[in-house]
């Protein structure tokens, strides 16, 4: 609250500087004295504001006052802004005319005429001043006291003290973690998906439990697939289903359709062995319930759905087979946890401190998130009387305070600094479980003046500190996010810019509820419920991330509106609106309206169709945050952006937006810029950089169009000390062609003058025309945060920088560089262990690269790679050996080792033999020897029962029967181009853990076994496309539930009958242009719920037994089946055994085109309006005022304008 105050008050003084006197200086005699009075009015209520603050929850009469004053205020702080407002608009039409301000062309102007302005503002002024005074009259009989609010700057917080979220709830929880890895791993289940719930009062640590118990080493081996879903109370099951294919595939899903849903879900469940965890469960209806869990079916034995939940009834309703009852702390467990949090590592602690802590942490009652609240509270804290007034607080003895908020939540809120209070309070606009992320969350914390500008200091520094400070008294948490990574087989010269969002963080319930209750009267968020919510009567802050229909009431007030998707004609009534977000709408240019959002100050358009920027976006005299990435219609910014000098965050996607306008380093507040391309011109020369100082990642091209290494020098990037991530490329967007690689003599003392910060976290070097690489990348130990470096095209050089020093790299990429020969070279020192760090490495198109060091038996004795987990080799020809790398998880191989004697090397020297945590293993177009190695008893020993993915594409030479043999766990297989495959071999039997098996393109594979065989004995998912030879499908295992048949062109039949095919639930048949009949004996399929056929057009009927089935299915899908789409649609046999299918398409569907539709009464009210302006006089005479005093404006333009440029496109000085 009193953060309003600050804002207001801040607008007054800078009202009153001789600078803006200067241009509002024909409004301001008269309105000053108002404006002095609203000042002294607020400085008085500031002193007492605190004081009602902590009492609002235990006085219902101060907190209606506080909701009057806040409303108050706010208008004021509105009026105050308008003035300065104008002041900027003013300024602005200025500098782009280029004219000097006319008094006379004003006082005939309806838009700035000071007269006019002067009057509004000053009844304006007297109304809140009126207002404000009666309010104050009101406060007396509250005896509000004065209080000290807690605002030391956050730089002195002590430094011996971390925050480390990995001790969070690890205390006295030991046991309950054991307790729930032996149900999840080693209890037996009745169903093939079992389900285990956590249950517990909010705050106990049921998320924190179940994250520890995801991280735990067997857990993540037993189980393929983890995936983690926050629920909360809106059980929606398409976008549950959505948000657990998102998790799985790392892909955004948006489909809504439950038909698409399953397949999608079921292929990427595809029968492995998972783990879902269901966050914050509230769903008590079971028929919700049973719809999501029917889809997740298709998973390995073995699959566990982890539930967390405060409501025993909700565990119960999700059939919960066993439940852990989660109990509060023990009272040491209590103690030690608030001990960690209110005490600095090492500093003695006072006995009488710690007797008042003791009493304290009782009070808490061995809830965790209160007890590590209290803690951080105390830590700042080291006065006895200090920790003595917390004790005897009055809250402490509120019975009723547990409706609202725990008291130790909300005397975490009342120990807050005043501009602490109001950055927390504001994140109740997102909704509960929300992912917030931290960049986007300071931005709009600048847009709303929450963080002071001072000079010498950046905004985005301070708002990081902020954020910091709420994550260390644990009213943010951060997220943790499980590692799924979706592999691309682009090249990595073709991989975008890096889009990170940075930090992700969230609420706890508790704490949301807390921040609601602050801003219940302020802050509007669009939840799921039946009824269409409605705005409150003036609410400031909007959040309509779900789109429902809402009440548009009176938008005037409104300050922030988030995930507006509908209805932009609300826009021309959000006059003092700040924050406006307009992501993923369908809107293809800016409604007119948007140019008079003159207080606007952060804009997102990301995701949108809009094709261009019109040039009046400048008079968005406010605006500092612009976002437009994945606008990918934009290529181009408006040349009048040059001018909007309070832009700091300017978002685009590079690889569209061609060009950028000249004299961009006018804007010298810019902190954010996506890219900046080099010209050779003198206003987007590499010098252009000096007054710009960017905060985050940075992208440099076109870099060979610096002539002179002395123009980088003058760029000063080694002072950019913001700089987070920073990208060097010799080409746009490095993508190069062998006749287009740039050669430069200057190259290495160009890349010498750009030495980064020290203080890089991310770097990347592309198109590097040099042969060596400078200095400062030979002296790698400078860069202590580096933690994430790509190498690419870097053709010419021989030898690579010392990157295997660096103590905290987690990911390296090196691609296209033709000269080096070894990873690592003699000269590098002694040390005993390389790439200490290192997580992932992606190697590809190095085609002279022949091994990892240059001394022969070096990787032997050193210990290499000692954490990699994940590792590319794409086209690396000459490479010949694998090192020793025992915590290695996946690997992915694709045509290297081409050139490679393997049969020439020792034993000891081989590859896979070291590879004891190899889980997932792909090996494409490799040559026959290494492929081999797989039929080697000796060679995959070590990985026999850690490997449960292979996948193996375009080794012709291969024979499975010795690879099943030598690795029997396997889950998951995948083959491709494998033309020794021709039937199932025998020793297909043997794997009993397979459930999904994948053949394609195998074009002599029949299916017919020699013994007849069923296939793996547990197989459930079974795809087979381009085969050719395969006439019909051979006999599948009783467990099978999805069959796929694609592109099998010789195919006649899928076989004499299915009956026998119990578990079956999906199959789906396309493209088998010979397919003539369906197998009969399919009423047995007691689970067939999904059929697919499409392009089968010798498919003419269905069999008896499907028939039977068809009023059961639940999806039906048939397309490029001329005979079959005639039966199902009206008229046809099967027509009416349809009509119970949910979800069916029958041939190809044209969907209505979208109109927009025009309100019939809006030609009736223009007549009303018409009359009612041609019978009244007075109107009459004011329009003819107003037409003479247009006509007089236009004289003058016309007489000023007679030499000038065009008004646009007057070239920024």
């Amino acid at each position: 609250m009193a953060g309003v105050f600050s804002n207001a008050l801040e607008m007054i003084k800078e009202l009153s500087t001789p600078h803006a006197i200067q241009y509002l200086e024909p409004i301001w005699s008269g309105v000053d004295e108002q404006l002095q009075k609203l000042q002294s009015s607020l400085l008085l209520i500031q002193q007492l504001i605190e004081d009602a603050e902590a009492r609002q929850l235990t006085d219902k009469a101060v907190r209606c006052w506080l909701v009057l004053i806040k409303d108050a205020v706010y208008d004021a702080e509105d009026i105050l802004d308008e003035a300065q407002t104008r002041e900027l608009v003013i300024q602005r039409k200025a500098e782009l005319s280029g004219r000097p301000r006319s008094k006379v062309r004003e006082l005939f102007s309806l838009d700035h005429n000071p007269l006019l302005f002067k009057l509004q503002l000053g009844k304006k002024l007297r109304n809140v001043n009126t207002r404000i005074n009666g309010l104050i009259e009101e406060m007396d009989k509250f005896k509000l006291r004065v209080v000290e609010n807690n605002s030391k700057p956050l730089g002195n917080r002590p430094q011996t003290y971390s925050y480390v979220h990995e001790s969070r709830g690890i205390l006295d929880r030991d046991e309950d973690k054991e307790k729930l890895v032996q149900m999840l791993i080693r209890d037996s289940f009745d169903e093939k998906v079992g389900v285990v719930s956590i249950v517990g009062m909010g705050g106990l640590g049921k998320t924190t439990l179940a994250q520890l118990v995801c991280r735990d080493e067997e857990v993540q081996k037993h189980f393929q697939l983890h995936i983690w879903v926050c629920v909360s109370d809106d059980f929606d099951v398409p976008k549950l289903a959505g948000k657990i294919i998102c998790t799985a595939s790392g892909k955004k899903c948006d489909d809504t359709n439950m038909e698409v849903l399953q397949q999608r879900l079921r292929k990427e469940l595809g029968q492995k062995r998972y783990l879902l965890v269901l966050d914050d469960v509230w769903n008590e209806d079971f028929r919700k319930w049973d719809a999501l869990r029917n889809m997740l079916l298709d998973g390995g034995e073995g699959s566990i759905i982890l539930v967390t939940t405060r409501n025993e009834k909700c565990s119960r309703v999700m059939g919960a087979q066993k439940h852990h009852i989660l109990s509060c702390l023990s009272k040491e467990s209590s103690w030690v946890l608030f001990e960690q949090k209110a005490f600095a590592v090492g500093a003695p602690k006072s006995a009488k401190l710690v007797e008042i802590g003791k009493k304290i942490v009782e009070k808490c009652q061995g809830l965790p998130l209160a007890i590590e609240v209290m803690g951080c509270i105390m830590h700042d804290k080291s006065e006895e009387g200090e920790w003595q007034a917390v004790l005897e607080n009055k809250i402490w003895n509120l019975q009723d305070a547990e409706e609202y908020i725990k008291p130790e939540l909300w005397l975490s809120y009342v120990d807050l600094p005043t501009h602490l209070k109001k950055c927390f309070a504001f994140c109740a606009i997102y909704p509960k479980d929300h992912e917030i992320e931290e960049v986007e969350l300071i931005q709009l914390w600048m847009a709303h003046g929450f963080i002071a500008s001072q000079k010498g200091n950046d905004m985005e520094v301070k708002g990081r500190e902020i954020f910091r400070e709420l994550i260390r008294r644990s009213l943010l948490q951060r997220k943790i996010f499980t590692e799924f990574r979706s592999r691309s087989l682009l090249p990595i010269k073709y991989y975008s810019y890096s889009n990170e969002k940075g930090r992700v963080c969230t609420m706890h319930d508790l704490i949301h509820d807390l921040a609601h209750f602050v801003m219940e009267n302020e802050c509007f968020t669009s939840l799921n419920s039946s009824a269409a919510p409605e705005i409150s009567t003036r609410p400031r802050h909007l959040n309509l991330l779900i789109d429902k229909n809402y009440n548009q009431a009176n938008c005037s007030t409104i300050h922030t509106v988030l995930y507006c998707r509908r209805d932009s004609n609300v826009l021309s009534r959000l006059k003092f609106v700040r924050v406006l977000d307009l992501r993923s709408t369908r809107i293809e240019e800016l409604p007119a309206s948007i140019e008079h959002l003159h207080h606007l100050r952060y804009l997102d358009l990301s995701h949108t169709n809009i094709r261009k920027l019109p040039e009046t976006i400048c008079m968005l005299v406010n605006l500092q945050t612009l976002k437009l990435d994945g606008c990918y219609e934009i290529y181009k910014l408006p040349k009048s952006i040059t001018y909007m000098n309070n832009l700091r965050h300017l978002i685009f996607d590079p690889l569209r937006v061609k060009s950028l306008p000249a004299g961009l380093s006018q804007l010298q507040n810019l902190k954010t810029l996506t890219r900046y391309t080099v010209g050779d011109d003198a206003e987007n020369n590499i010098g252009q950089l000096r007054s710009l100082n960017p905060f985050g990642e940075l992208v440099l091209d076109n870099l060979e169009w610096v002539k002179n290494a002395d123009d980088a020098i003058k760029a000063d990037m080694g002072n950019k000390q913001l700089i987070q991530t920073l990208i060097l490329s010799w080409m746009k967007f490095g993508l190069v062609d062998d006749d287009e690689y740039c050669l430069m003599e200057n190259g290495e003392e160009l890349l010498e003058a750009l030495k980064p910060p020290s203080g890089v976290k991310k770097l990347a070097v592309r198109c590097y025309p040099g042969k060596q690489f400078p200095m400062w990348m030979e002296e790698m130990q400078q860069f202590q945060y580096l933690h994430h470096i790509e190498l690419s095209e870097c053709r010419e050089c021989k030898q690579l920088p010392p990157l295997e020093i660096l103590p905290i790299l987690a990911y390296l990429s090196i691609s296209g560089m033709d000269g080096i020969k070894h990873i690592l070279n003699n000269s590098r020192g002694n040390a005993l262990q390389s790439f200490p760090a290192l997580k992932e490495l992606i190697l590809y198109g190095m085609k002279n690269l022949e091994g990892w060091c240059l001394e022969e038996g070096k990787e032997a004795n050193l210990s290499l790679f000692p954490c990699l987990t994940r590792m590319e080799i794409i086209t690396c020809p000459k490479l010949t050996t694998m090192p020793s790398i025992p915590t290695l998880r996946d690997l992915y191989i694709d045509q290297s080792f081409c050139e490679t004697q393997i049969s020439l090397l020792s034993k000891e020297r081989r590859f896979f033999k070291h590879l004891e945590s190899l889980q997932s293993l792909t090996i494409k177009s490799c040559p026959d020897e290494l492929v081999s190695l797989l039929e080697d008893e000796e060679e995959t020993r070590t990985m026999k029962s850690s490997l449960k993915n292979l996948n193996i594409d375009n080794c012709n030479q291969l024979s499975l029967t010795l690879v099943f043999q030598n690795l029997p766990s396997l889950i998951q297989l995948k083959v491709r181009s494998l033309e020794k495959l021709v039937s199932w071999p025998d020793e297909i039997q043997s794997l009993k853990f397979l459930n999904d098996l994948a053949i394609s393109s195998c074009r002599y594979f029949t299916g017919v076994s020699s013994q007849g065989d069923s296939g793996p004995p547990f197989l459930k998912s079974l795809r087979v496309s381009g085969s050719d030879a395969l006439r019909e499908l051979p006999t599948c295992p009783t467990s099978l539930q999805y069959l796929s048949i694609v592109q099998c062109r010789g195919m006649e039949s899928l076989g004499p009958e299915m009956g026998h095919l119990t578990s079956l639930c999906n199959l789906q048949v396309s493209n088998c242009p010979k397919l003539v009949s369906l197998p009969d004996g399919m009423q047995a399929l007691t689970s067939f719920k999904s059929l697919r056929i499409i392009g089968c057009p010798a498919l003419k009927s269905f069999p008896e037994g499907l028939q039977q089935l068809l009023p059961t299915l639940k999806a039906l899908i048939i397309k490029g089946c001329p005979e079959l789409e005639r039966l199902c649609k009206p008229g046809g046999d099967y027509y009416n055994l349809l009509s119970t299918i949910s979800d069916k398409q029958i041939g190809e569907e044209s969907k209505p085109e979208e109109t927009i539709q025009v309100p019939h009464d809006i030609n009736t009210s223009a007549k009303q309006a018409l009359k009612c302006i041609t019978t009244n006089r007075f109107l009459l005479s004011v329009i003819l005022i107003c037409a003479i005093a247009c006509f007089i404006i236009f004289l003058f333009n016309q007489l000023d304008s007679q030499n000038d440029e065009e008004f646009w496109f007057i070239p920024p000085t």
